[in-house]
């Protein structure tokens, strides 16, 4: 499936019962699994997997046999429950004006109409009212992880030192990274360590033994991209997790690490690309003035347009800049600096007074050109090429330690919600009745 390719979980439409010809009812649809106050249903799970299967098949992975990713799906679908659970107790809610608005968004960024968008996604066998549900769904987990998990991250000038000096700061090489994680519940025993261990370590001799990396994580992995074979994308190498920072830059390319332990549990890379990148950066940055005029009670747009040419004539004939701008421009900001607006890099003025000065030469002075603000002259006074690598260098290394710590804190969140909740599942891998649950503790 195309048109998602950020997620690999749906939510489907309740099917309700039918009537057979002679009258007699038969339920179409079961409850697969009771979370808390609340339940899965097989049709729910049925297109869930629907959905999986085609995205990975987009992708170019062939997914597991159908009871193993049943039964990741099923796990993906619990968390999600709980996740939306937790965002109706705070209160957290998406109306259909904003579910409307995504919903054109995403048509819009598949350059379709948002008639165009259901008609494909009922070409391609998905419900389109079930993916609305979906979608809100995916707003309020958004919402909740806002709310319960962004606040308690914080990151320091001195966690981006310690994060620069540790990783050397110099290694400026992108890895394209797959991932496997057997993981292990806080406070777990030594006998479930040892369990997860022994799971990992037969995941690993099942790679080494030439298993497809992603079909081996969609069908045991505990991490997040699960359903996505793993992958985690482009990591620069001094953004690179704590734990695989000394094991990914010595893999080569298709290889496979031994076993990473670390306190979530046993962790599994699969190096599957690298480049080379993190060029130094430079700005141009120039050094302007400007006065502005602009319309008032006593002075309509006509006379503000005419005493902007006026003062321009005056500097025509030699007239000092910044004492104009001292006596003249109505800009608060830079008027008692004679219009001085400092060194800037491109994009801080609005696209129309930057286009003026990206015209003009040290020296020059632009005519009068109107803006959102009024009238302006500008001035260039001069430019110059700064280096910025080492604040675009922090600038990576602070979004790196934020993702880092936001993605710890929301799976420890998240397995606290698992291990509180209660969850029963009703139905087994080959559709049969069961009945196991795991309480809240």
């Amino acid at each position: 499936m195309k048109l998602f390719p950020s997620r690999a979980v749906a939510a489907a439409l309740l099917c309700a019962f039918a009537a057979q010809a002679h009258a007699a009812a038969e339920v179409i649809d079961r409850i697969i699994a009771v979370v808390n106050d609340d339940v899965i249903l097989e049709s729910e799970l049925d297109q869930a997997l629907h959905v999986t299967e085609s995205q990975l098949r987009d992708r170019g992975i062939t997914p597991p046999s159908e009871d193993v990713l049943r039964s990741q799906v099923l796990e993906h679908l619990i968390l999600l429950k709980l996740q939306t659970q937790q965002a109706q107790q705070a209160g957290i809610k998406v109306d259909d004006r904003e579910l409307n608005e995504v919903l054109n968004g995403i048509a819009a960024q598949n350059k379709l109409s948002l008639a165009q968008f259901i008609a494909q996604v009922k070409q391609e066998g998905i419900d389109y009212a079930a993916l609305r549900e979906q979608v809100r769904d995916e707003i309020l987990v958004n919402r909740v992880r806002q709310k319960e998990v962004d606040p308690r991250v914080v990151v320091t000038d001195q966690d981006i030192d310690q994060f620069l000096a540790a990783h050397g700061g110099n290694d400026r090489t992108e890895y394209r990274l797959s991932h496997i994680l057997v993981a292990v519940p806080d406070g777990a025993t030594p006998e479930v360590r040892d369990k997860a261990r022994a799971k990992a370590e037969k995941l690993l001799e099942q790679l080494r033994a030439g298993a497809d990396f992603a079909q081996v994580a969609i069908a045991n992995s505990d991490g997040q991209q699960a359903l996505q074979g793993g992958d985690l994308g482009w990591r620069d190498g001094s953004s690179l997790p704590t734990v695989f920072a000394n094991v990914v830059p010595k893999l080569a390319v298709g290889q496979i690490s031994d076993l990473i332990e670390a306190a979530n549990g046993y962790n599994i890379i699969k190096l599957v690309d690298k480049r080379e990148g993190g060029e130094r950066q430079t700005v141009t940055e120039t050094q302007v003035r400007h006065i502005l005029l602009t319309p008032n009670t006593l002075r309509d747009e006509d006379a503000t347009r005419a005493q902007a040419f006026e003062l321009y004539d005056r500097l025509q004939k030699g007239a000092d800049f910044a004492a104009l701008a001292k006596k003249y421009s109505d800009d608060p900001g830079s008027k008692n600096a004679g219009g001085d607006l400092g060194w800037q890099p491109p994009g801080v003025f609005v696209p129309e007074f930057q286009k003026q000065i990206d015209a003009l030469k040290p020296g020059e002075t632009s005519q009068p050109f109107h803006t959102q603000y009024g009238w302006h002259i500008a001035q260039v006074e001069g430019r110059r090429t700064r280096d910025v690598t080492e604040q675009a260098r922090r600038a990576r290394a602070r979004q790196a330690i934020l993702q880092r710590k936001e993605a710890e804190e929301y799976d420890a969140w998240l397995r606290r919600l698992r291990e509180e909740a209660y969850v029963e599942y009703r139905l087994n891998a080959d559709g049969g009745e069961t009945a196991s649950a795991t309480p809240a503790s």
